[in-house]
């Protein structure tokens, strides 16, 4: 895992979801939180477009909205923390 590298989202399964929070808790220049904050677009925008009855990825799609914001003030370890409680 290298933190230089940005995560390839094509869903939000847990391998996913632990590979962000992963380059998340890894991630200390301002480049790497870039990175991160478009992983989490991405989990963000695919999980706007589950079904209105999946309540575990409206959950998440919250969860990321927020783990981005946490992200641009400067906290990835509790942006990754969000992500992890949906492992």
């Amino acid at each position: 895992m290298n933190p230089n590298h940005m995560v390839a989202v094509h869903d939000f399964s847990p391998e996913t979801l632990a590979a962000v929070a992963a380059h998340l808790e890894a991630s200390t220049e301002f480049e790497h939180l870039v990175y991160r904050e478009a992983e989490l677009d991405a989990i963000w925008s695919l999980t706007g477009f589950a079904p209105a009855q999946h309540a575990d990825a409206q959950r998440l799609h919250e969860a990321a909205h927020r783990a981005h914001d946490l992200v641009g003030e400067g906290w990835p370890q509790e942006a990754a923390a969000l992500l992890r409680a949906f492992l």
